[in-house]
């Protein structure tokens, strides 16, 4: 067998528990156990290194809009300065608004990438329990036994791997509300 690798290692490490359980499904027709975790497949660690660029990013751009305020105070006591601050104030209230959304897209980042974490990790927890507790019925299964009783405990399990997953997934939806301001530009630069 081959070692199925995914981005998050406690999934990989799960998926090497599921093997016999995995071969045993196969022999029988039942649901791939270790397919189905590529549902939850995710990359925490890559998500955090984002956020954390665009969290520095967010820093430049308020050090930006500080350092273009300071001009602004400077260049409105010339001329025409009414003129001028009506425009600087709209491009100052531009750099802030995008300070402020790379900052709250940094920090939202960070929850996903924890949470990510949180459901990868726990549901390698739960799905390495039910495969160890259908080990002997897999190991029944993969020295020919094709009784009622282990065809049934390695459906099970195979079952409740997929029940598992998709509960996990399904509870991923609240932060797809979080993620819903995140499709619109945050300034308009017309």
């Amino acid at each position: 067998m081959t070692l199925e690798l995914f981005e998050h290692p406690a999934l990989t490490s799960t998926a090497a528990r599921l093997a016999s359980l995995r071969a045993a499904a196969g022999r029988i027709g039942a649901p791939d156990p270790v397919a189905v975790l590529r549902h939850l497949d995710c990359a925490p660690s890559a998500i955090r290194t984002s956020a954390a660029a665009v969290d520095a990013g967010s820093v430049v751009v308020t050090t930006a809009a500080a350092e273009f305020r300071t001009g602004v105070d400077l260049a409105e006591t010339g001329g025409s300065a009414e003129t001028f601050g009506t425009w600087a104030d709209t491009v100052d209230g531009q750099y802030a608004e995008a300070a402020r959304a790379a900052a709250s897209t940094a920090a939202l980042g960070l929850l996903i990438a924890d949470r990510l974490d949180a459901l990868a990790v726990s549901t390698a927890t739960e799905v390495s329990a039910i495969a160890e507790a259908a080990q002997p019925a897999a190991s029944a299964v993969l020295s020919d036994d094709r009784s009622a009783e282990v065809v049934s405990t390695v459906s099970g399990a195979c079952a409740s791997v997929v029940r598992t997953v998709q509960q996990k997934v399904a509870s991923l939806s609240s932060l797809a509300a979080q993620l819903e301001p995140l499709t619109t530009p945050a300034v308009d630069l017309s």
